[in-house]
């Protein structure tokens, strides 16, 4: 029998432990989740940037940083490629962070597209 899909591998966000942890202010929600895609872009262009100069060490902080920034939203399956990255740049692994910068910008388009079809009220 197949083990069974945790709530996080079906939604790339869970709203519901976010939204209790800040008292259910979807507002506050709305505001912290544009600061992260800011945010995001900005890492993103260094993680390519990073990827390209094979600078390890940087890539580890970023993927640190961004791990961080993804676990207070509730962006577990972010979280996990963020992870993936810090794993990458401490090992000095340059195809693994090749493939999590892939994994990110997908996770990050599912997590766009789920709150396009999903609005916060």
């Amino acid at each position: 029998m197949p083990d069974p899909i945790s709530h996080d591998q079906l939604q790339p966000i869970d709203l519901s432990d976010v939204l209790s942890r800040i008292g259910g202010d979807t507002s506050f929600l709305k505001e912290l989740l544009a600061i992260y895609f800011q945010e995001y872009d900005e890492k993103k262009r260094l993680l390519e940037e990073a990827v390209t100069r094979q600078d390890y060490k940087q890539l580890s902080e970023l993927g640190h940083s961004l791990k961080g920034a993804s676990a207070n939203l509730g962006l577990a399956r972010l979280q996990r490629v963020a992870l993936s990255l810090e794993i990458a740049g401490k090992g000095g692994k340059l195809q693994p962070a090749k493939e999590a910068l892939r994994s990110l910008e997908a996770e990050v388009l599912m997590l766009k597209a789920f709150l396009a079809e999903n609005p916060l009220t």
